[in-house]
């Protein structure tokens, strides 16, 4: 059973029990009926404890004055449980009344306290939320600052490998121009050598035919030509 609901049964008891004036309460021109459209929110308990115990009293009253009447007459006891069970019926309907009126007290206490506690568990739930929002930012910020970590690692990588990449480059441009500088060495090298080597060739033919000259002429042969001195042997 809901909360409307129960305020409902409620209220239709409340209002019934009440619906119904009595005359201890006619006597003292006491409001005994609720208008049947006017919701339990807007029932001031304090002023219907007030209101029963105004009845009671006057129930109270009227009993004490039928009995003071009830003397008066020849038969006292008939006219004595007449007022007394009249006062009986006064006392049930009111009763009846401040039974509803606490459990309609009780419901308002509980509604209250379900309210309290609603409300703390909206404001847990906000806190949670809230939290829980928090720390996905938090995670957030550290899959992004690992990211740029990585990001600034990798960056750094890129400089080294450019950075390696020209010494490398420079290094090869050295070892190049060393291999051109020694490979036109060994060119001038090579055509040193040939050089003395045709002077050798031209040397030997050249003596080869002076020794023929003379021997056909028989004449002594003429001085050879000078062999290359050493220092002008390729290096």
């Amino acid at each position: 059973m809901n909360l409307n609901m129960k305020k409902t049964l409620i209220l239709s008891g409340f209002c019934l029990g009440i619906a119904f004036p009595l005359q201890a309460w006619q006597a003292v021109n006491t409001p005994v009926v609720l208008p049947a459209e006017q919701s339990l929110q807007g029932v001031n308990v304090e002023e219907e404890r007030a209101r029963i115990k105004i009845a009671r009293d006057a129930a109270l009253k009227e009993y004490k004055d039928a009995l003071n009447a009830c003397y008066q007459q020849v038969v006292v006891s008939n006219c004595k449980m007449d007022a007394q069970q009249k006062k009986i019926e006064i006392d049930n309907d009111l009763r009846r009344q401040e039974i509803l009126l606490n459990s309609y007290q009780r419901q308002q206490t509980t509604d209250k306290a379900l309210q309290r506690i609603e409300e703390k568990q909206s404001a847990d739930k906000q806190t949670d939320e809230e939290e829980k929002r928090i720390e996905f930012h938090n995670i957030y910020l550290d899959k992004l600052q690992e990211n740029l970590d990585k990001n600034e690692k990798h960056l750094q990588q890129q400089e080294e490998i450019e950075a390696n990449r020209e010494k490398f480059e420079k290094r090869m441009e050295e070892i190049k121009e060393r291999q051109r500088r020694q490979q036109e060495k060994a060119a001038e090298v090579a055509k040193k050598r040939a050089d003395y080597q045709r002077k050798l060739d031209e040397a030997e033919k050249h003596r080869q035919q002076v020794e023929g000259d003379s021997a056909n002429r028989k004449q002594p042969p003429e001085p050879p030509l000078p062999k290359p001195r050493p220092e002008d042997m390729p290096k």
